[in-house]
């Protein structure tokens, strides 16, 4: 039976939440989330004080308990997470150079023995520390090195782009994050073959606009449950679970946060051109930001409790075990929810405070508590804001003025112009860029990359494209090919998003272009068979097939448009980059899978002969096109 919690914080006090299950567990954890058990993003406690990743400056700092730098070490690259034993080791995901490297946290920080894994993100340890997890972003897959001899003991394929891992307290189990799927993989740890099961986060209620008939007009938004676990809706009002990118562990409950999206409110809208997203006029957001607790397999009472939160694309947890207090950091909205009694019945938020109040930009990515200090770290900004926990104050205003920012610890790799785009495209809480400030380009677009949802806008329904390696070279833009240029097409959607483009200042545009052109390229799985690379190569560059001619050049599109059997009147082609993480294709996300594309499985076809190819050379084809 669902929990379902109403988080909210008043700048007056402390709030009590509105639920209704008493699955949940009625005390405290018996056993503390170990070090590196639970994901702490980009910082962590070690003897010697704070270890941080800072993922765009590629680099990891030590730093002092007021934030300052006391040593680095250089490894050149974009980072994933980092992780400690808590006895002067630690690990650090390299995701740029496919490798993960052991750091000796001695009197100085020393690069040590280092494991190849393809773009390496999430991090965790195993109780004894005998084992570490790590996602692949680019293989979508599980891995696990033994920390004696760092080498690779196996590993799982899971689903496309995995972020974050955790390891329950007991080490039997581990769970998985992803950003374009809505569930969590939970791994059994304790079976030899790694069984995978997977928790649905989608509720199964449905969201239906229904007209104001006794009030001043208009409509509203109203919540209809399925009558039965077996009947999740399907279509309009159906709501999806994305961007998980922080998961962990409350005792024997797993948790993670995530967004809740309505991609579709309506079949059709009863004015058609309407193009905004969710294609309903009404005042409720299309995504709204959550966090749940899923218990263990099993349990008598096994329960999948969720809760709305008061922040903006939660990226970070950290966890007190001594107070049974969950912290919770908004990567959009720079806001730290508190949620005490976490892993109880009654779980209550006494304070929720929003950092960097003089200066906007914050982009929290990674939370750890050390005693009685809550440490944040600032991706944007690449400093640490010291949050002390012993205040024992209850008024947002007065604990936001107690926090503390520490000096820049790296400088960025990204030019300025790159990173003030980069801070814009996060940005929520801006009616100018969305309609009430509700919605960020990032929302649908985490990392640059997408949520794997296809949205109505208009009298149309269209996916979410991967813009990480699609924007230079790849005019013009949308999929129908209506906006000339970069600027035009961020305008168009800003208004799309219910913001005004007319009060974004070109040099802020342009900074969002600068950040968009700079995303570089998902990589690709590696092929595990280099015949079949090279066959499928061979059928896409057949001349006589023609795939090659439009999907050619760099960016594999011609940049032109087709009149296509579809409900757009052109449809301009995509680039076909990044492939294999950009499931469903089409640009009404028709078909689910690469094979469903060359099986004309989709709602659009005759695009290429494709029916006259064997089943080895569709097979090929598809190796190839896993490999762009």
């Amino acid at each position: 039976m669902p929990r379902w919690i109403c988080l909210f914080a008043l700048s007056l006090g402390p709030s009590a939440l509105v639920h209704a299950d008493a699955g949940a567990p009625a005390s405290p954890p018996s056993s503390a989330p170990r070090t590196g058990a639970h994901t702490g993003g980009t910082v962590v406690v070690t003897p010697r004080g704070l270890l941080v990743a800072e993922r765009h400056a590629g680099v990891v700092v030590r730093a002092d308990a007021q934030g300052n730098p006391t040593a680095r070490l250089e490894l050149g690259g974009e980072l994933g997470e980092i992780v400690a034993d808590g006895r002067g080791r630690a690990f650090v995901a390299d995701r740029a150079g496919d490798r993960i490297v052991e750091l000796d946290d001695g009197e100085t920080l020393i690069e040590g023995r280092n494991v190849a894994v393809v773009e390496p993100f999430g991090l965790a340890l195993s109780p004894d520390g005998g084992t570490l997890l790590a996602t692949s972003v680019a293989e979508h897959a599980l891995v696990a090195i033994g920390t004696d001899d760092l080498r690779e003991r196996w590993r799982i394929e899971l689903a496309a782009e995995p972020r974050g891992v955790a390891i329950s307290a007991d080490g039997g189990e581990a769970v998985v994050g992803f950003l374009s799927r809505g569930a969590l993989a939970i791994v059994d740890l304790d079976d030899r073959d790694h069984h995978v099961r997977w928790q649905s986060l989608d509720p199964r209620d449905q969201l239906v606009v229904v007209e104001d008939e006794f009030g001043e007009g208009g409509s509203f938004v109203d919540v209809r449950e399925a009558p039965s676990r077996f009947r999740v809706p399907q279509g309009a009002g159906r709501r999806y679970a994305r961007n998980a990118f922080a998961v962990g562990y409350l005792g024997d409950q797993a948790i993670t946060t995530y967004q809740l999206a309505t991609p579709q409110l309506v079949h059709e809208p009863k004015v058609e051109d309407i193009d905004s997203y969710g294609g309903a006029d009404v005042d409720t957001p299309p995504v709204i930001h959550r966090l749940s607790w899923i218990a263990r397999a099993g349990e008598a009472e096994a329960h999948h409790g969720s809760a709305d939160l008061d922040l903006h694309q939660p990226r970070a947890l950290a966890y007190d075990a001594g107070t049974d207090t969950l912290y919770v950091g908004g990567y959009g909205d720079d806001r730290v929810v508190a949620i005490a009694d976490a892993s109880t019945e009654v779980p209550w938020v006494p304070w929720s405070v929003k950092l960097e109040r003089k200066d906007p930009a914050c982009g929290i990515d990674g939370m750890v508590v050390d005693g009685t200090t809550l440490r944040v770290h600032c991706e944007l900004t690449r400093r640490l804001v010291s949050l002390p926990l012993d205040h024992g104050e209850h008024d947002d205003r007065k604990i936001a003025k107690l926090s503390r920012r520490g000096p820049e610890l790296a400088a960025s790799r990204r030019s300025a112009l790159v990173e003030r785009g980069a801070e814009i495209f996060r940005r929520a809480n801006d009616g100018r860029l969305s309609e009430g400030g509700t919605l960020a380009c990032a929302t649908c677009h985490p990392e640059g990359r997408a949520d794997g949802l296809t949205w109505r806008l208009g009298a149309h329904v269209l996916q979410t494209p991967m813009l990480a390696g699609r924007i230079v070279g790849t005019a013009p833009y949308k999929w129908d090919g209506q906006d000339a240029t970069l600027r035009d097409s961020l305008r168009h959607t800003i208004d799309r998003l219910g913001g005004t483009s007319g009060f974004v200042g070109r040099d802020e545009i342009g900074a969002l272009a600068a950040y968009v052109a700079s995303l570089p390229a998902p990589k690709a799985p590696r092929a595990q068979d280099a015949g079949a690379l090279a066959r499928g190569r061979a059928v896409f560059e057949d001349k006589a097939l023609g795939c090659a001619s439009c999907h050619g050049g760099a960016a594999l599109t011609d940049g032109a448009q087709y009149p296509l059997k579809s409900n757009l009147e052109q449809t301009d082609t995509p680039s076909l980059v990044g492939l294999a993480h950009s499931a469903p294709y089409y640009h009404d996300g028709s078909a689910d899978s690469i094979r469903g594309l060359l099986t004309d499985r989709g709602s659009i076809h005759d695009m290429a002969e494709l029916g006259a190819l064997s089943e080895a050379q569709l097979d090929d084809l598809g190796v190839y096109l896993a490999s762009l």
